[in-house]
């Protein structure tokens, strides 16, 4: 019984090393990272890191859920001579919402 034991414990591996989620966060935070270079589109960002373009569009759904990316235009990609976003992820490019826009009413009532 403790061969087994050990044999188990010597087979398994230390989660901190191996854990699927730390290449998860790798990839985010470089995705992160690219975009606050300058605004770009997923297929430059795939390129630059060689992170699938699928991975990235997932990362930024959740980006801009948290309110960490932004689109900032769309315009003709380099690349593909197509019509794409560019992202951006530093805050002072972030068009902001007009909040007089956002009233209903001018009195004050909602």
């Amino acid at each position: 019984m403790n061969k087994r034991k050990k044999a188990a414990s010597s087979t398994t591996h230390p989660l901190n090393q191996y854990d699927k989620d730390n290449s998860f966060r790798s990839q985010y935070q470089r995705v992160y990272q690219s975009f606050k270079e300058r605004p770009k589109t997923m297929l430059e960002v795939s390129i630059e890191t060689g992170i699938l373009r699928a991975n990235i569009c997932r990362y930024i759904a959740d980006m801009e859920n948290k309110g960490l990316i932004q689109r900032l235009y769309k315009a003709e990609d380099e690349h593909t001579k197509c019509t794409a976003g560019y992202y951006s992820t530093d805050e002072t490019l972030f068009t902001k919402p007009d909040v007089s826009r956002l009233n209903l009413f001018d009195d004050g009532r909602i």
